[in-house]
């Protein structure tokens, strides 16, 4: 909807109601006293101001001659201002006050005169800009002033309802994705906590302003974060009932559950949406999380099988990398549990690079000594209790007669040999439990000077091309980690994220449902913060990875498309996730790079916390979208002061702390408007008929 249509559909709404002029239907409650470009000063009297119904701070009043056009100027009460009679009127007032004696209202000992004298305030406001009527009778609006007015000609009104819902939901700014059915009501202003029987307006969300775009939802825990988040994401998920190419795909990291689950606040939870419009989960929603709940059995795990899957018997390059691609984040996550280690042997096992060998591609022998490195890792993983996946490992070619018989003949470690005849003898594949104890036996054949391996060592270099020991670097550092019986317990906290029976890395599931415009909900309320920083991670990477591709190969074919392939991250108490503020290289990181780059691949990020100081400046300052609600920390307010026109709302923002009570600044909008968010509730068929 463009910012004519907008504005002409408010117009008939208006002529509807039979009102057409706004000095006919709004509240006319003074006279502008001085004004400058930017500020003016409003003479009210106290019986206007009540007729009126109130003038709460943060509300908007229409400047205007007593005749003419439609044009006026915005104005937001700021303050009261004390007007040059207000030291002589305090005189007065003092005066009265003592001759009551408090015994009955001072304002019954003054004359009827200075009584009116008495009621005539001042208000301090901000200029906005100015509404003008263009030559197609549209409303336009301008972030000025074109002239320093005239203050003599301009009265000043407080809106009616028809002219208020012009001034909270006029589209100002261009958007490039129009779509029907974007403008939704999230709410009602509210301009004061206070406020008994004021007039109202809808406040609407045009809310294809958060794609491509950067959101910020600002306040304290229990001020309504989530809701507004929920209802937003309620709204985005229906837009593809009006257009179904804005499949938006939308991923929500959730850190309490309270998205994922059926909860006593919200009832019927997010996961659910899909109910209202009688559609199947299966093509709407996933939720992924550590355990599968009794309440959602359709959960998928978000867990990675650290053993990867099994290599391929011909060696094809893309083949192998999907099959190691879990084994090796695996590995990145066991170094990660390892980084304090301080022994040799621990240290050893954990810097092994593993990452696929460039010689293997064309290369017999290095695919050998590959192959037999893998499955040392793997025997390691089993040894440190993690369940292995449902294949066999198979040890076929990898270990020479020459070596079976060294092994046989040392006696103490004979059983390695036992283990490789027997496989010989059957289809090649061994038990994990025999692969480990396969390469237990290894290790400490290798490591023991009696053993006769430095004999077997010796002959087998001096047949080999490449000179090498049998027990190259990367395998003799792996089979370290047996040198001692707990070696392996020092990384057996990853079970939790492990699983066995997985095929697909969690990450690439989540991308791919994303890619059928599906509602993904991460479930983080069981991991510990480590972990969960881990795994949302990965996903954020995966998510701009694919992006990223996707935008490089659109602009070799001419450009994005805007209206699909959208996807909408939201982050909850993102100052867990994100690097703090002043961070080296904060900027390099994946959130950064996301909130930075994110708009030209059609990649959206929310963010949500309590805390604006967390979030890096760069990101705040390419912002496009906010909503504040309550901050008791002076720090923290003086950090949103710094942006766009929040600075009139600080003291407000740090008084009233009403869930759902917020101050909303959009992409489309010019000026921020006071509301309350509307509670969230999926009005789901079977809850309607009961």
């Amino acid at each position: 909807m463009t910012t004519g249509d907008t504005s002409g559909a408010i117009d008939r709404l208006v002529e509807e109601a039979g009102r057409t002029n706004f000095r006919d239907s709004s509240y006319k409650v003074g006279v502008v006293y001085s004004m400058s470009y930017s500020n003016a000063i409003v003479a009210i009297y106290d019986y206007d101001r009540e007729s009126a119904g109130g003038l709460p701070k943060g509300g908007f009043l229409m400047a205007a001659k007593q005749e003419g056009d439609e044009s006026f100027v915005l104005l937001r009460i700021l303050g009261e201002a004390r007007l040059p009679a207000a030291s002589s009127n305090d005189v007065t007032r003092e005066q009265a006050v003592q001759s009551t004696a408090n015994e009955k209202p001072w304002p019954e000992a003054l004359e009827a005169w200075s009584k009116d004298r008495l009621s005539l305030h001042g208000l301090e406001c901000r200029i906005l800009g100015t509404f003008q009527v263009d030559a197609q009778g549209n409303r336009r609006f301008a972030e000025d002033t074109d002239n320093y007015y005239a203050v003599s000609d301009l009265m000043v009104w407080k809106p009616d309802a028809s002219t208020l819902n012009l001034i909270v939901n006029h589209t100002h700014r261009s958007n490039p994705i129009d779509a029907e059915g974007a403008e939704v009501p999230v709410g009602v202003t509210r301009f004061a906590a206070a406020e008994r029987g004021a007039t109202v307006a809808e406040v609407n969300l045009k809310v294809t302003d958060l794609l491509q775009r950067r959101t910020v939802y600002f306040g304290m825990s229990r001020s309504g974060k989530s809701n507004a988040i929920k209802v937003t994401a309620e709204q985005i998920y229906r837009l593809r009932t009006a257009n179904p190419q804005l499949r938006i795909g939308q991923l929500i990291f959730d850190p309490n559950g309270e998205y994922a689950q059926d909860n006593p606040q919200d009832g019927p939870g997010l996961h659910r949406v899909h109910e209202t419009l009688g559609l199947q989960r299966v093509e709407e929603v996933e939720t992924f999380g550590l355990y599968i709940p009794d309440s959602d059995p359709e959960r998928k795990l978000m867990k990675i099988n650290f053993y990867g899957n099994e290599i391929p018997p011909e060696w094809e390059q893309n083949l192998v990398e999907d099959a190691l691609e879990q084994l090796l984040q695996g590995q990145e996550i066991i170094r990660e549990e390892m980084a304090g280690v301080t022994a040799i042997y621990t240290r050893s096992f954990r810097d092994v690079d593993l990452s696929i060998p460039e010689e293997v591609t064309n290369e017999h022998s290095p695919r050998v000594r590959y192959r037999r490195s893998l499955l040392a890792y793997q025997a390691a993983l089993h040894a440190a209790g993690l369940k292995p996946p449902h294949w066999l490992p198979n040890v076929s070619g990898l270990f020479s007669k020459d070596f079976v018989d060294a092994i046989r003949n040392s006696g103490r470690y004979a059983v390695a040999a036992q283990i490789i005849d027997e496989a010989n003898k059957t289809s090649n594949r061994i038990s994990w439990s025999q692969l480990e104890s396969l390469f237990r036996n290894i290790g400490q054949f290798i490591s023991d000077g009696d053993s006769g391996y430095a004999e077997f060592n010796g002959q087998s270099k001096a047949k080999s091309s490449s000179g090498e020991d049998w027990a190259e670097p990367r395998l003799a550092n792996l089979l370290q980690i047996f040198r001692y019986s707990n070696g392996p317990r020092s990384f057996q906290n990853v079970q939790i994220q492990h699983s066995g029976g997985i095929e697909t890395d969690f990450a690439t599931l989540v991308m791919d449902n994303l890619e059928e415009g599906k509602l993904v909900i991460v479930d983080q309320s069981t991991g510990g913060p480590q972990q969960n920083e881990r795994a949302a991670e990965r996903i954020m990477r995966r998510v701009f990875e694919t992006q990223q591709e996707r935008f490089r190969s659109a602009v070799a074919q001419g450009g994005m498309d805007v209206i699909s392939n959208h996807v909408l991250v939201y982050v909850e108490e993102a100052h867990n996730l994100l690097p703090a503020a002043n961070v080296r290289d904060a900027l390099r990181t994946i959130w950064a790079r996301t909130a930075k780059e994110g708009s030209k691949m059609n990649l959206g990020m929310v963010l949500a916390t309590q805390a604006p100081s967390s979030i890096m400046s760069e990101i705040l300052s390419e912002t496009d979208n906010c909503i504040l609600a309550y901050l008791n920390s002076a720090r923290e307010r003086r950090v949103v002061g710094e942006y766009m026109d929040f600075e009139d709302f600080l003291e407000q923002i740090g008084q009233v702390s009403e869930p759902g009570f917020v101050r909303i600044r959009t992409l489309s909008r010019a000026y921020t408007v006071p509301m309350q968010f509307k509670r969230f509730r999926l009005d789901l068929p079977q809850l309607a008929a009961s």
